[in-house]
């Protein structure tokens, strides 16, 4: 154990690393919402009623198709309890595993780039977020990857197209079905730019492979055929998302990949076939990232989902990773020089003209994360000064090492930015008063809101007025101010859940109970609870409660 510890002390060290930036935390927050909130919520509903092939929310359907990852949400909450540790857990492994299947790709041909693929995939703020939240984008990412990375290793040995069939299988079960057609279409692509049907058939009918492919799809397809057509119905159609599409997606994508965006533009570039000698003859797998990249930047454009693009990182990753390692081992000082100074040039274009934009375009939720937004900013600015000193003196083995220490740190920040932002906009402490302080024949309203997280801190569901739709939910139950005007004047007792600067279209037709002030939300009641928790104040329609 001395003796393989010693010889793989890198990638030990770097795996225990990655493995401390990802885990730490998950648990101390509570749920963002909606994305985390809906997630979350039909896990904890899949493990009270012991099956995810039928999404619900507070008893609401929802049109999802992520049933494997719901699958994986319920068996962590039935392991390690009702909390937020146990939703975030399998985003969170999941991003190690997409930091792992990226270094897969390079594999023992070039270890050093391969470790480096690893750094780079892992440090990368859209990497990051995507496994920070309970949703299973990080997750399909990571099948995706394995897949694909499966496929560029059965170019060499036939066996590897197993693991590439059962991976894909797997995306489709927490995707739908382009968890499956996108891996084989980048390979098919492939196969007709390079005119080698080798690379497609090959793995494509491996006799093993197939029979896990057929067996995983068969079997999830007539599953669902039996226990829940209608998740069948909805294959055809979008999955619903919570994210603006074009406008967000692309700018994401570059303020995702800091602080490596212009090393992986060098990469790319360097690495685009010049002619079509460069297309039959391609060099390693290089053309394949290209493809695997760009096929998976256009999907999730055209999902209009932003984190859906943290697919395409593992090749970009692994083609840096490929390019660096060339690059120093052949002592190219001008090629890994220009790599660094157009990585600087973006690092200072991105600090000088985003920052500010952030900062008077900053949305309300992530003011409070501020300090943490600008540590990370310090991060990246001692990245780009690394980069300038090595690249100068020609430390090209120290470049690579410590450049990418700093950007592993600069995770830290972002960490602490979600512990932040956490605490304006979850509802913890609210949900669990109410888990405590609720009863059988309770009703629990929001009012302009809808948090569908409150269904994970109280397994209850709430009638919402004034509330918008959640994109997703099916039979979605809202009211008008006249409906909380009857709720509230009924002979049972009624929490109301609403914002601190929300204004009431309608007087309450009496008093109210503030059981509970948590600052930017307000949890009243009608009827004084079993300890009063608050004392009667009066409410007024004309002004805020602040």
């Amino acid at each position: 154990m001395k003796s393989f510890c010693f010889r793989h002390k890198t990638v030990l060290l770097i795996a225990l690393t990655l493995g401390y930036l990802y885990l730490r935390g998950i648990g101390d927050h509570g749920l963002l919402d909606p994305l985390e909130g809906i997630h979350a919520s039909v896990g904890l509903n899949a493990a009270a009623r012991g099956s995810s092939l039928m999404p619900e929310v507070g008893g609401v359907p929802y049109a999802g198709k992520s049933i494997g990852f719901w699958w994986l949400e319920a068996l962590s909450l039935g392991f390690f309890g009702w909390g937020e540790f146990a939703v975030r857990l399998v985003p969170a492994l999941s991003g190690l595993g997409m930091a792992l299947a990226s270094a897969m790709v390079l594999g023992r041909a070039r270890p050093r780039g391969a470790r480096l693929a690893a750094v780079l995939t892992g440090s990368m703020p859209l990497s990051f977020v995507a496994s920070q939240l309970a949703a299973p984008h990080a997750l399909y990412a990571c099948l995706v990857t394995f897949a694909l990375a499966a496929f560029v290793r059965a170019w060499e040995d036939r066996r590897h197209a197993v693991w590439a069939h059962a991976a894909a299988a797997l995306a489709f079960i927490v995707q739908g079905p382009e968890g499956l057609l996108l891996p084989w279409l980048c390979l098919y692509l492939y196969s007709v730019l390079t005119d080698d049907s080798a690379s497609l058939t090959g793995p494509l009918l491996y006799g093993p492979g197939v029979a896990v492919s057929a067996l995983l799809v068969l079997g999830y397809v007539f599953l669902l055929y039996s226990k829940n057509p209608m998740i069948l119905t909805l294959m055809g159609y979008r999955t619903p998302v919570f994210l603006p599409s074009l406008p967000l997606a692309l700018p994401m994508l570059l303020a995702g990949t800091v602080p490596w965006t212009g090393i992986l533009w060098q990469a790319v570039t360097e690495s685009w076939p010049r002619n079509g000698e460069d297309l039959l003859n391609p060099e390693g797998p290089r053309l394949f990232l290209l493809l695997w990249a760009g096929i998976f930047l256009v999907f999730g454009v055209l999902m209009g989902d932003a984190l859906a693009l943290v697919a395409c990182l593992p090749p970009l990753a692994a083609l840096a990773g490929d390019r660096l390692d060339e690059w120093v081992e052949a002592n190219e000082i001008l090629r890994v020089q220009s790599s660094v100074a157009l990585n600087i040039l973006y690092i200072a274009l991105f600090l000088v003209l985003g920052l500010p934009v952030l900062l008077f375009g900053l949305p309300p939720f992530l003011s409070d994360a501020w300090s943490s937004i600008l540590m990370w900013a310090f991060f990246m600015a001692l990245v780009a000064l690394a980069g300038w000193y090595y690249a100068r003196t020609r430390q090209l083995v120290k470049l690579m090492r410590n450049v990418s220490a700093v950007a592993l740190m600069g995770l830290l920040p972002l960490a602490g930015a979600f512990d932040l932002v956490a605490e304006r906009s979850s509802l913890h402490d609210e949900g669990t008063l109410l888990r405590g302080e609720m009863h059988r024949g309770d009703t629990l309203v929001q009012y302009a809101m809808n948090r569908p997280s409150l269904f994970f801190y109280t397994l209850r569901s709430s009638e919402l007025i004034n509330a918008p739709l959640v994109p997703g939910l099916l039979e979605q139950p809202t009211g008008s101010d006249t409906a909380l005007h009857r709720l509230w004047g009924g002979k049972g007792r009624a929490f109301l859940l609403i914002e601190s600067e929300q204004t009431l279209h309608a007087p309450l037709p009496q008093d109210v109970n503030v059981i509970h002030d948590g600052g930017r939300v307000l949890l009243l009641s009608n009827r004084k609870t079993p300890l009063n928790a608050g004392a009667l104040h009066p409410v007024s329609a004309d002004v805020p409660f602040r």
